[in-house]
């Protein structure tokens, strides 16, 4: 006959079994907290399979347990989701294993995150998936120091908006809150539609679109978020990065131009001495008096 089982989170006293009984019983309870956690770490480190065999034998002798079963299904659809990935092709994999990290535990989320940006990363350091580089799904699993040299490395190939936001992500993150500002700056005035709005980390500055849109009543709110957060001081002055060699200057009379023209009249006219800087305001005036008003009126 086998020896009496407590409920499951219930502490064994003395007075629970005969005499004899208690230090059999915590020995087998330790023995199953051990295995658990073994199977655990097999699981996170990727050993689905390993950790599905010690789940399985678990189970055998905990066939009750709700956790060691729930445990169980996440090892053997993670084996299951592991040998498809790897049958992939190269290219597939990194979509495959953000797919496979969306509705499972944070620790085999945190897995497949890494295991997506290493195969990027193995790509080129500028590659995507579903508009994603690298560092934002180590950004996402918490793995902050491999996120900054991921957004780093994309930022140094191709200067690109969406990287530049990526790398000013990780550095809010990690608290550089003014190197974080100074990137941000640098990719809206970049351009701006080519930033995940939707994924930026700093609360002040994903409400630039709408502050231009609605309190300043410019048109195309997206394009106007550069100036609009040095006006308001959201933002750190600066001169907007130079546009890569191989994009098109946007037409002259389109709102990033316009937004641009601001800016680098806003900055001139902050720098500049007397009659340079009157000349700046007047471009200022001519491209968004209500912008221009706005500044005025901070100073």
């Amino acid at each position: 006959m086998g020896l009496p089982q407590p409920p499951l989170g219930l502490t064994v006293s003395p007075q629970s079994y005969p005499p004899g009984v208690v230090e059999i019983q915590l020995d087998l309870f330790g023995d199953r907290h051990l295995q658990l956690e073994g199977a655990r770490r097999a699981l996170i480190e990727g050993r689905a399979e390993e950790a599905s065999r010690e789940l399985a034998h678990l189970r055998i002798h905990y066939p009750g347990d709700p956790g060691i079963a729930a445990e169980l299904d996440v090892a053997r659809t993670l084996e299951q989701q592991l040998t498809e990935i790897d049958a992939a092709p190269p290219a597939r994999r990194p979509a495959l294993l953000v797919a496979a990290a969306r509705g499972t535990t944070a620790g085999v989320r945190t897995l497949l995150l890494r295991r997506a940006a290493a195969a990027l990363m193995r790509d080129a350091p500028t590659a995507l998936v579903d508009g994603r580089p690298a560092s934002a799904l180590l950004l996402e699993a918490g793995d902050l120091h491999a996120a900054r040299q991921a957004a780093e490395a994309a930022a140094a190939h191709s200067p690109r908006a969406r990287f530049l936001a990526c790398l000013a992500d990780v550095e809010l993150r990690l608290d550089a809150r003014a190197g974080a500002r100074e990137h941000y700056r640098e990719a809206l005035a970049l351009d701006p539609h080519d930033v995940d709005w939707d994924q930026l980390a700093d609360e002040e500055v994903r409400s630039l679109p709408d502050i231009a849109r609605t309190e300043l009543e410019l048109d195309h709110g997206v394009a106007w978020a550069a100036p609009v957060g040095v006006v308001l001081g959201v933002l750190p002055p600066g001169e907007p990065p130079p546009l890569p060699c191989d994009a098109p200057d946007p037409p002259p009379a389109s709102a990033i131009a316009q937004a641009r023209r601001f800016l680098a009249a806003l900055i001139k006219s902050m720098h500049e001495p007397g009659a340079r800087a009157i000349d700046a305001r007047r471009e200022m005036r001519a491209l968004a008096p209500q912008l221009l008003a706005a500044y005025l009126e901070r100073r």
